[in-house]
């Protein structure tokens, strides 16, 4: 069951400080997504209702956290998680050896990958020499790097090398490109340390991921002040729908942009203008600086003002917003992988939400850890007493959120790409969407079922 996991060499890396406009496009045919969404294992219908869910709550609206709790909640998250940087408290100047060592350090590693191409063929080491490696140039890192700071003016791919071509590490693996880590949102900030040779791409830092970027795509601002003043306003928009058109006209008639759950929107205007907001885009110019637009949201669309307040009914709601949507590793094809869906979901209630999901399993409470196919009776005993919809199940390579009980099943909603169906192969049948679905998953399969490989529960609390 694929999923946002960082790749291990970059997890490792000694030097990691961390971790809808146009997104990559890609030529391969792929098969016809599953209609959904899906009823899998025991689920019934009515399942496929956030209400189901919550009216077994004894108190689904019992506020979990205050904004100030969530303001220290979210530091919290940033001191204990090292790929959760405040971009705001990056040094204004550091030292290039670290940020020269680390590109030719992620470099030689993917170079000595074997990986391969849409194509099925092994990735030559000479695209690396001759297309690659003329872009990095580490020995360019000036000694001493003046940090820039930038947002991104639509969603924009992190990726770990400065290309677009597309590596896999499995022949026919087309869905999974090894050098896409992730999306970030309209509006992300970002700390930049250094240009591409050829000025086309930009290696960040954003609030919890480091990589490449297309610089079309980053408006850069002309200090760290003036970013913040858009970026940490108090007055915004949050977008708690799947995905929401942003306009560039008041009367709602032309639309530049959709963007997606967790995206912040300033306000430009402290209230509703007639049938919409106006908020502020941050576009990029000829010479890459910012120029701040006026756009215009519809009044009816799934926004708030500010963030919804911590509840356990919200967390399902938001959750159920993106059931049938497509997975997508790493945000690809417009999609959500597993980490992918919780980041979004608890990003738009305010929570500072790390990207991967060994990352999101050390937030909130720790309830307990197993080992696959270990612990049985005390993983039911521990599933008892979890608080639904705020806890999340980990298993190796996938992460899911905790719905509850019912005539002895555990039910969970998450991003899933397949379900394993074979004792004797990887025979599977696609999924590629967000579902709900007892734990029981897999279970007719080789790799074990989702209950049998849980290895972590935690409370985002």
């Amino acid at each position: 069951m694929k999923q946002m996991n960082l790749p291990k060499w970059w997890i490792s890396l000694s030097f990691l400080a961390v971790f809808c406009g146009p997104l990559l496009t890609y030529a391969e045919n792929l098969p016809p997504l599953p209609a959904g969404p899906l009823l899998l294992t025991s689920v019934k219908p009515a399942q496929l209702d956030p209400d189901y869910w919550i009216k077994r709550l004894p108190e689904p609206d019992r506020v979990i956290k205050t904004p100030a709790e969530m303001e220290k909640f979210n530091e919290e998250i940033r001191g204990m998680i090292r790929e959760c940087v405040d971009v705001f408290k990056l040094d204004r100047t550091r030292p290039g050896r670290q940020i020269s060592d680390q590109l030719q350090l992620e470099y030689n590693t993917l170079k000595g990958r074997v990986l391969f191409g849409a194509d099925d063929k092994p990735v030559p080491k000479t695209f690396f020499e001759k297309q690659i490696r003329p872009l990095v140039v580490w020995e360019n890192v000036p000694k001493t790097i003046k940090m820039k700071w930038g947002a991104a003016a639509r969603a924009t791919s992190v990726r770990a090398l400065p290309s677009n071509v597309k590596m896999i590490e499995d022949r026919g693996d087309y869905e999974f490109d090894q050098l896409q880590f992730t999306l970030i949102k309209l509006w992300t900030p970002v700390g930049i340390f250094y240009e591409s040779s050829d000025g086309q791409w930009l290696y960040i830092q954003a609030p919890y991921v480091r990589g490449w970027v297309k610089a079309k795509d980053i408006a850069v601002f002309s200090s760290r002040d003036e970013l913040k003043r858009y970026v940490k306003s108090k007055n915004f928009l949050s977008v708690t729908g799947e995905s929401i058109p942003v306009f560039s006209d008041a009367g709602l008639s032309k639309v530049v942009m959709r963007v997606t759950m967790g995206t912040i929107l300033p306000l430009a205007a402290s209230a509703k203008e007639g049938a919409a907001y106006t908020v502020w885009l941050p576009l990029r110019g000829t010479k890459g600086s910012v120029s701040l637009t006026k756009a215009y949201v519809n009044g009816k669309s799934d926004v708030t003002k500010g963030f919804l307040s911590y509840t356990q009914r919200h967390i399902i709601q938001q959750a159920f917003k993106l059931l049938g949507v497509r997975y997508g590793w790493g945000g690809m094809y417009n999609g959500r992988d597993c980490s992918g869906f919780t980041h979004d979901v608890f990003l738009s209630l305010g929570v500072a939400m790390p990207r991967d999901s060994k990352q999101q399993a050390f937030i909130g409470t720790q309830l307990s850890h197993f080992e696959p196919f270990e612990g049985e009776k005390d993983k039911t005993a521990f599933l008892r007493q979890a608080t639904p919809g705020l806890t999340l199940l980990r298993m190796p390579h996938h992460m899911m959120l905790y719905l509850g009980e019912e005539n002895g099943n555990f039910y969970v909603i998450h991003a899933t790409w397949a379900e394993r169906i074979s004792m004797t192969s990887d025979e599977k049948n696609r999924i590629n969407q967000v579902v709900v679905s007892d734990l029981n998953l897999n279970g007719k399969s080789r790799i074990g079922s989702l209950f049998d490989r849980i290895i972590t529960m935690n409370e985002v609390n």
